[in-house]
């Protein structure tokens, strides 16, 4: 028997999960975009500014939504599946899940102000500031690819069931 009273949104864990899982499908989808268009910013070509910004807005809010289905899930996780399984079977794996969810924590300040410089940032006039946009697009792209493949392999040991 699993002790699951008063564990948060235990009872919606299912239907959170795979909210979270679809959030981060657009998450992935609109980082790589983001990272694919920052090719162009580094080689000074600023064409497609005006689609690169709805990437970034899309990466920021999606970030921040993927994340808090993520925190509403971990209650459930937390003792579902690291505390009867992870821990004692799969020790690699739930300190995969501790790397991933630090990677995920510091880098959503980074998912946040690409969002915030996507209103602000006007790259043709600031081609040094455009550099450190387009590193923070290839860095909020790793993570969320490293965390995605992290969370499969993750849930592919034991899922939340």
């Amino acid at each position: 028997m699993i002790a699951t009273d008063g564990v948060v949104f235990f009872g919606a864990r299912r239907a959170l999960l795979l909210l979270h899982a679809g959030a981060a499908i657009v998450l992935i989808g609109a980082a790589t975009h983001h990272a694919l268009q920052m090719r162009h910013y580094l080689r000074g070509n600023f064409a497609r500014e005006a689609l690169e910004k709805v990437y970034a807005k899309v990466v920021s809010v999606g970030y921040v939504i993927t994340f808090l289905l993520g925190a509403t899930v971990y209650p459930s996780y937390r003792v579902q599946v690291r505390g009867l399984y992870l821990d004692r079977f799969a020790p690699a794996y739930s300190a995969l899940f501790d790397l991933k969810e630090v990677y995920a924590s510091l880098t959503l300040t980074v998912a946040v102000g690409l969002g915030a410089l996507a209103f602000t940032l006007r790259p043709a006039e600031s081609p040094a500031l455009a550099r450190v946009y387009a590193a923070m697009s290839l860095l909020v792209c790793a993570v969320v690819w490293f965390d995605v493949i992290a969370g499969l392999l993750i849930t592919s040991v034991r899922g939340l069931g």
